[in-house]
């Protein structure tokens, strides 16, 4: 790789199903950059080396669990020294760092540049995300800002409600671009006014099957509303619970983990798709996962607690309903509001189409990526 408009990308995953970051390498390839990802295969399922144009992904296979834990410490810590090793083998002007995770390794490989490269920090999450469980992560977080301020040239967070955050604690605006986990233009006519043929009012649970996201309350909700079928699929600390309960009420089936393929196939069958952070801690209450997104993008309707920035968003657009997930009586009403009123979720859906066709799609995403990568490159 030679030193213009060279990116090296550093993902802790193996850049297989992670869609942001290979989205953005994307883009910047069809500008005539050349992007090189360092990815950590945790499972080693993947090929260690993987071109497509100008887009090299280079793996290190070394197997280590998800989560916080002492392997996984270890595990990043050869992961680090193994980036470090590979990045001297390449020229490359821009460092763009997905999550705090692999931020902290790109400001060590900029600190052996002698600073003569650009950081890029693409903050997917709040720093809290990974750290929670260890025991001073607030001192640990408050660290990584700290750092962020100092050596990121670039800062990417998933919304506005992560501009202001990070300007409450000193992060120049200037350097903070919004780019959003969005799709391409929505599908429009795909919302579900085919619901006439169907006897049951479906919504698809899909991810974290947890407490944490609300998946315990959609499913007290739910029990025993005849006129609705609840579909989940992913893993997850509830995942026995829900194998258990499914025996007992059939309107509940558990899937597992499925492909992403099947997931799209599931999205345009659902009439209601629930994007259930529970706002407990602040990557809850700022987060804008994908999922919310999809739904607008076809026309279906979505669940969002109370108390958070997506709640924000639903209320600004109409593009769905928003709840207070701690009372179940609420979420049941609202469930049964939408299952009985075809003509409110088709407008739900109209609006969530047309919020995505002008303001949230990856067309406009994809020119804010750019225009941070010419800033960059002389």
């Amino acid at each position: 790789m030679k030193a213009k408009k060279s990116v090296m990308m550093l993902l802790s995953n193996p850049a297989t199903h992670d869609v942001r970051p290979l989205k953005e390498a994307l883009a910047l390839t069809k500008r005539g950059f050349k992007v090189m990802i360092l990815s950590w295969d945790r499972e080693g399922n993947s090929p260690r080396l993987s071109l497509s144009g100008n887009l090299l992904i280079h793996r290190l296979n070394l197997r280590a669990p998800y989560g916080q834990n002492i392997r996984t410490f270890i595990g990043l810590l050869l992961f680090y020294a193994w980036c470090a090793i590979t990045s001297f083998i390449y020229k490359f002007q821009v460092i763009h760092c997905h999550d705090a995770d692999m931020f902290l390794c790109g400001v060590l490989l900029k600190i052996a540049r002698l600073g003569r490269v650009k950081l890029i920090y693409d903050m997917h999450d709040h720093p809290i995300a990974f750290l929670d469980r260890f025991p001073v992560h607030n001192f640990i977080v408050k660290t990584i800002l700290s750092m962020a301020k100092k050596y990121g040239d670039g800062i990417i967070v998933v919304n506005e409600g992560f501009v202001d955050y990070l300007s409450k604690i000193g992060f120049p605006r200037e350097k903070i671009t919004v780019i959003m986990n969005v799709p391409s233009k929505a599908i429009s006519g795909n919302f579900r006014i085919l619901n006439k043929n169907q006897d049951k009012f479906i919504i698809f649970y899909y991810g974290d099957i947890s407490a944490q996201r609300g998946v315990d309350k959609l499913i007290e909700a739910v029990t025993g509303l005849e006129s609705v079928e609840l579909f989940l699929a992913g893993r997850g600390d509830l995942v026995p619970l829900l194998k258990n309960l499914e025996n007992r009420c059939k309107n509940i089936k558990y899937l597992g983990w499925i492909s992403i393929s099947e997931i799209d196939s599931l999205i345009k069958k659902a009439d209601l798709i629930p994007s259930l952070y529970m706002p407990d801690n602040i990557n809850h209450i700022l987060a804008t996962p994908g999922k919310l997104f999809t739904a607008m993008a076809h026309g279906i309707p979505v669940l969002v607690p109370e108390g958070s920035y997506q709640a924000v968003i639903v209320k600004k657009y109409g593009c769905g309903i928003v709840v207070d997930m701690n009372n179940t009586a609420k979420v049941r009403e609202a469930i049964f509001k939408l299952a009985s009123s075809p003509d409110l979720c088709k407008k739900l859906g109209e609006n969530g189409i047309k919020a995505v066709n002008e303001l949230f799609n990856w067309q406009i995403m994809e020119n804010r990526l750019i225009r941070i990568y010419n800033s960059f490159i002389f």
